[in-house]
């Protein structure tokens, strides 16, 4: 072995004991970065699911506040019917609109369905959310009280990333005629 010379190139001690903690801080920074990322990818799933129960409970507690009859499945409750007429509007024309559970290609998951039918107009068909779990009644509505039929209760589950999320609505439609 021999010394280096002073035409040879090479790192000093006080070089690499600085280079080292530096090197060291950047490492440290790049792995908190990485960390935070897949936090963030939970976070975002977790909100995914929180959102898609949010839609399903809006739009079905919406439609059934307006409700002047409601037709519940048998089972997990869908489809499901609302029933009303538009006494704002010329006419006074019949709204029809049926929800059901769509079977998705992921295992035990499903998208709830709206399809609305204006009397004298067009049916509109709309996913309104997605990834559903419906494997044993997660995602149901039922009668809060089976014999006078005046509310009834949507439970919704949804599930992003493993991330699992339920709520519970409970909803009374307006009488018959009440909007007369």
């Amino acid at each position: 072995m021999g010394r280096i010379g002073a035409g040879q190139k090479g790192f000093t001690l006080i070089e690499l004991l600085v280079a080292i903690p530096i090197a060291a801080l950047v490492m440290l920074a790049a792995s908190g970065a990485i960390v935070q990322l897949v936090r963030s990818g939970k976070a975002s799933a977790q909100m995914n699911a929180i959102r898609q129960v949010q839609m399903a409970g809006t739009w079905i507690s919406r439609d059934g506040l307006q409700a002047e009859s409601v037709s519940v499945g048998s089972g997990d409750g869908f489809p499901c019917t609302f029933e009303w007429h538009d006494y704002t509007a010329v006419g006074e024309p019949k709204h029809t609109v049926v929800y059901s559970l769509i079977p998705m290609s992921s295992g035990g998951l499903s998208q709830l369905q709206r399809q609305v039918t204006v009397e004298g107009s067009t049916t509109t068909t709309t996913i309104v959310a997605r990834n559903l779990v419906s494997a044993s009644n997660a995602t149901a509505l039922s009668w809060i009280d089976d014999y006078t039929r005046t509310s009834f209760k949507l439970e919704v589950m949804s599930t992003a990333r493993q991330k699992t999320v339920t709520r519970t609505y409970d909803v009374t439609p307006r009488p018959a005629g009440a909007g007369e």
